[in-house]
């Protein structure tokens, strides 16, 4: 576990597809009506080779984000390919990014940008993040160290670019605005100063603060940051164990701040998210104490502690619009703020690999060797229940899924997977 990357945005080679020893879990009677379980359904559409010709290299493609538009007709893929070295102005750790956006009915390919000009510098860093209009906003970092903010629009036309002088990360807040949370790196004496920056979807500076600490996360009106100094370990810095942490709002005012104790550690068991900023603003974090073990801490809206509750040190952390789920063993809960909703049993005699994540749609999905669930994230019944067969390629993570649909890589090529619609 680690709180400083609870936003991973996921990357896989295009070729691994299948699931890593996940066993097939089979749902207990816990109350629950099970629905039917379908047949994983052959490809809607797959679309030819997203590889680029412009890279000398088919080695370790990372896709980096698939996003579905359907308001738009549009599915997005983010992917980078590495690029060999061939020259001193060249080396193995740049990479060539693209951006490919895909008719969601055909799967034909509607535009690509290549984030590189001949000649020029490479990508070092790349993160991508998405409207639910289709809006993409892309932060790069190039070999010249260089750093850039694109935003596109459906079409593929930039809509505008910011130069950014320092390291940032990038975050989507309320009315599709964008923090922009620079900063310089550690000051001599562990302290680190960043710049926060609210841009509004025309790239108007809307407000900009500096601060000091780093940016954990951001989202859903809240920005919750490590105000901690960081601690020498020979000649790296590293994150304070148990750090500040203060709590600011969109307008980029300090709503709180908490200081974990002396022996609480953020940085070490379970796993799923450790730190989540809920739909109501309110925020999770984990932390491991000495004395007690696990501790699931909870701040609500106003930035304050309102509860900390133990949790099993390998339970499985998820959230979802203004609620959490806890895995532990064969036992999926369901909480909100003010408590427990429910929860459901997933037994299996052998030991298992679980895992939950939260679909594009904000709805639960478990995906095991040959089951998958798709689950109502305020009661976790099932939306959708899917067997997947030897003739086609089991899900992993890196998959996208929003309103009965998914989109999967398989080798170079994205395909479409329409399941029977949920609609009651």
């Amino acid at each position: 576990m680690h709180i400083f990357n609870t936003h991973k945005h996921k990357s896989t080679k295009w070729a691994v597809l299948l699931l890593s020893g996940m066993l097939l879990l089979n749902m207990n009677s816990t109350g629950y009506a099970a629905a039917a379980a379908e047949s994983f359904p052959k490809p809607a559409w797959t679309s030819t080779s997203l590889m680029l010709t412009e890279a000398n290299t088919e080695k370790d493609v990372l896709i980096k984000e698939i996003y579905a538009v359907p308001s738009k007709n549009l599915v997005y893929v983010h992917a980078s390919q590495p690029v060999i070295k061939t020259s001193s102005k060249t080396t193995l750790d740049w990479q060539l990014d693209s951006l490919q956006a895909l008719d969601a009915k055909t799967g034909q390919l509607k535009w690509s940008t290549i984030f590189h000009e001949k000649s020029g510098p490479y990508t070092t860093y790349s993160n991508s993040l998405y409207t639910s209009n289709g809006t993409a906003y892309v932060y790069m970092e190039y070999s010249d160290k260089s750093k850039k903010i694109y935003s596109f629009n459906t079409s593929g036309k930039t809509n505008w670019v910011k130069t950014v002088n320092s390291s940032a990360s990038i975050s989507l807040m309320d009315n599709d605005n964008l923090l922009v949370a620079a900063s310089q790196g550690v000051q001599a004496n562990g302290s680190v100063r960043s710049t926060l920056s609210l841009y509004d979807k025309k790239g108007k500076l809307l407000t900009e603060k500096a601060i000091t600490g780093t940016v954990l996360q951001a989202g859903h009106g809240r920005i919750v940051v490590d105000a901690s100094k960081q601690v020498k370990s020979g000649s790296f810095w590293q994150p304070a164990a148990n750090p500040k942490i203060e709590i600011y709002d969109s307008s980029l005012t300090r709503l709180s701040f908490y200081q974990f104790p002396a022996d609480a550690n953020t940085q070490g068991d379970g796993g799923g998210e450790s730190l989540a900023i809920l739909d109501d603003g309110s925020v999770l974090m984990r932390a491991n104490f000495e004395s007690t073990g696990n501790r699931l801490m909870g701040f609500g809206p106003d930035g304050k502690l309102a509860w900390g509750r133990a949790i099993a040190g390998d339970a499985f952390i998820q959230t979802a619009g203004s609620g959490y789920t806890v895995l532990t063993g064969p036992k999926l809960e369901l909480y909100t703020m003010k408590g427990k909703v429910t929860e459901r049993l997933f037994q299996d005699a052998k030991p298992v690999l679980m895992h939950v994540d939260r679909t594009q749609d904000g709805q639960y999905q478990l995906d095991f060797a040959k089951t998958g669930y798709i689950l109502d994230p305020q009661t976790l019944e099932d939306v959708h229940v899917y067997t997947v067969s030897t003739a086609v390629p089991s899900l992993d993570r890196v998959s996208a899924y929003t309103n009965d649909v998914f989109y999967s890589m398989k080798d170079e090529a994205l395909s479409k997977f329409v399941l029977k619609s949920s609609a009651k």
